[in-house]
């Protein structure tokens, strides 16, 4: 990709990562940009782990996957909710990148900044590999997307890490549960309020300790990256509003993105330069006439 696209996003472009022992604990992490969003405080304590594991809709689960998600919900070896993060977003470019992962990752590695790779393999299952140790396999197992950004997305991952300071690779299972909402400020603008939940089930007892021991480490990476994901989706969203044609042109440069794909992006750059407009046109003020009186 030529210098244009990265002058148009700036800084707000990812970090380099490269893989640590952390990556099969911090699955899907993947390495993100640099403003970080509002955030409010991570959790992992009891109470909220339940509530995490409440608002898994069991039922709806895939049947292919009920049991293996009851089981790492049940007795996770690890549990973290990350920050609940509010970014100035359109709602309906934060549900398609929530529902089309694959697009944002393969705009990263379009813009020569991460080699991870998230492949689509059907509707509702994608390939991972980190390129430093961690592949995996996620699968969409549950999803509820309404109108204004309303989400609950849950995913089940399975992935493997070989690399340092292990002998052998160790395989993990986890739930991901990413929920969102939209609300108008009193500016008019419409901010996107998400969180992710995460439960994380080791296959080998012993590494427990070992999880346990590096887990403020894992989390603290977790939620940066999160954080720093949805400040590049933010950045995505303004760039969309203000040079829609920008995103038109990135769009049509990613070879890895499906042409129905390539299109909807394209299609909701420009609804978001459009609403942008008419935020525009909602904050002037009728000019006022003065009568002066003799």
């Amino acid at each position: 990709m030529g210098g244009s696209s990265r002058s148009t996003f700036g800084t707000a472009v990812p970090r380099r990562r490269s893989g640590c022992v952390a990556a099969v604990l911090s699955l899907l992490f993947i390495s993100a940009p640099l403003r970080a969003a509002e955030s409010v405080g991570a959790s992992t304590s009891d109470e909220a782990r339940a509530e995490a594991r409440r608002s898994v809709p069991l039922a709806k689960v895939d049947p292919a996957y009920r049991q293996a998600v009851s089981d790492v919900l049940s007795k996770p070896t690890l549990f973290r909710r990350l920050p609940t993060n509010v970014i100035d977003c359109h709602p309906d470019l934060f549900t398609f990148l929530a529902q089309n992962p694959e697009a944002l990752v393969e705009i990263w590695r379009h813009l020569g900044v991460s080699q991870c790779k998230l492949t689509r393999v059907d509707d509702r299952t994608f390939d991972i590999s980190d390129g430093a140790g961690t592949t995996g396999k996620l699968i969409v197992v549950e999803q509820t997307c309404e109108r204004d950004a309303q989400n609950r997305i849950v995913m089940f991952a399975e992935g493997s890490y070989d690399g340092k300071p292990f002998q052998r690779p160790i395989s993990a299972n986890c739930v991901l549960v990413l929920t969102s909402g939209s609300m108008e400020e009193t500016n008019g603008r419409r901010f996107v309020a998400s969180r992710l939940d995460s439960f994380i089930k080791l296959d080998r007892m012993s590494l427990e300790l070992v999880a346990k021991a590096v887990h403020p480490f894992v989390g603290q990476t977790a939620d940066r990256n999160f954080a720093d994901t949805l400040s590049f989706v933010s950045t995505f969203s303004y760039t969309a509003e203000h040079r829609p044609q920008s995103i038109e042109k990135l769009a049509f440069e990613v070879e890895q993105l499906d042409e129905p794909r390539r299109k909807q992006l394209t299609k909701l750059a420009y609804e978001c330069a459009q609403a942008g407009q008419a935020w525009q046109l909602s904050r002037v003020k009728p000019a006022t006439v003065e009568i002066q009186t003799r």
